[in-house]
């Protein structure tokens, strides 16, 4: 007798799987670490306009109406559970395994999120610092399962092809406007800069990568005032791919993220698996990858959020990065190659053993075996 079909051994993931945006790469990542421990699984799509852009087809392939799978993995946020259940149906959730992969950004896990434990049986995180935060709140195992890092670059995208200078040392910050600006800090990018080198200096820039400026084009405008004043900064705001994106990280010297609060990080992980020395603040989700002998982390104040920005509260607690230190490494990695090299070198050792797709697949299949679900 044929057993019953969600018997099968392996993974239904669920998510927006075409999003070109965090919670989209961040689907896509799961499914590169699950295809590489050799774990069963198919994607469910969640059909949601999350995104400007929902174009990003790498995992086609692997989309199916059919739930055959004993474990279901919800690749999206807690706020995003009930609606996933309206889409699919009760059923999907019965007689299964369900497991939440839930990013925050905050020390304090928002009392709103927390009937979607309900549909949950154990939440995944990706770092310690989203542990603590859900693990507060959660009446659930909380695991954490990191993002497995690997980066495809084009030999075809390079600084000519991008109009970046080849002649300078390159320092490069990312940020997309629908992940609310001040969580991402950019300005502090630029003071920091503007701090480490005089005027206009000819031997180093600094490019910025801004996604989705349509959402928020009053966002753009300070910073376009900005490189129109200064002849070594370089803004890029056209849509990328994400090999274009990928390699822009990889034709740059050095990554700067002086995020107030970041669940993981994963621009800092990509850039290190490429072998770049990085510079981010000493806080969230990224200290369980940067340290002192594999990158340059930088001392912050913990400071009242103060105002509400989209989904984070005034009264939470998030990092002021110190400008003046980032900029100290800014001038540090110029003046010292040696140093460099050698942060630069660890950093990239760091991903490529403890946060590849197979070290991560690893760790899941590990997690589902103790739980008798592989």
């Amino acid at each position: 007798m044929d057993p019953q079909p969600w018997t099968a051994q392996g993974i239904n993931l669920v998510g927006f799987i075409h999003a070109e945006m965090g919670i989209g790469e961040s689907a896509r990542l799961a499914a590169r670490a699950i295809e590489r421990a050799e774990i069963p699984f198919g994607i469910l799509n969640f059909p949601l306009q999350v995104a400007t852009r929902m174009s990003d087809m790498s995992w086609e392939h692997k989309k199916t109406e059919d739930r055959p799978f004993n474990t279901n993995l919800f690749h999206m946020n807690a706020d995003y559970m009930a609606p996933a259940m309206d889409h699919f149906g009760r059923s999907l959730f019965h007689n299964r395994y369900n497991i939440g992969y839930w990013h925050w950004e905050l020390p304090d896990f928002p009392e709103k999120f927390v009937p979607a434990f309900k549909l949950v049986q154990e939440v995944w995180v990706s770092s310690r610092f989203v542990l603590d935060s859900v693990v507060q709140k959660s009446p659930v195992p909380v695991v954490i399962i990191p993002h497995g890092v690997e980066v495809e670059t084009s030999p075809e995208v390079t600084r000519e092809s991008l109009g970046l200078p080849t002649d300078r040392f390159l320092f490069m910050m990312m940020y997309d406007v629908q992940s609310y600006t001040h969580r991402k800090n950019p300005q502090a990018v630029i003071e920091a800069f503007r701090l480490a080198f005089p005027k206009n200096d000819p031997t180093v820039g600094l490019v910025l990568k801004v996604n989705n400026t349509n959402f928020r084009p009053e966002d753009i405008e300070p910073l376009q005032q900005l490189a129109a004043e200064h002849s070594n900064i370089f803004i890029i705001d056209r849509i990328f791919s994400r090999l274009e994106v990928n390699s822009l990280l990889s034709v740059t010297d050095c990554f700067v993220s002086l995020h107030r609060a970041e669940g993981f990080g994963l621009g800092l992980a990509e850039a290190m698996y490429l072998g770049k020395p990085v510079i981010g603040t000493n806080w969230s989700g990224n200290t369980d990858f940067m340290n002192e002998t594999n990158s340059c982390p930088v001392n912050y104040e913990l400071v009242q959020v103060g105002t509400d920005w989209g989904p984070y509260q005034g009264y939470q607690t998030w990092a002021e990065p110190d400008v003046h230190h980032a900029a100290f490494y800014m001038q540090r990695l110029i003046q010292e190659p040696e140093w460099r090299q050698a942060i630069a070198a660890q950093g990239q050792h760091t991903i490529h053993t403890s946060f590849s797709p197979q070290a991560v697949g690893g760790m899941i299949r590990a997690r589902l075996t103790e739980l008798t679900l592989l």
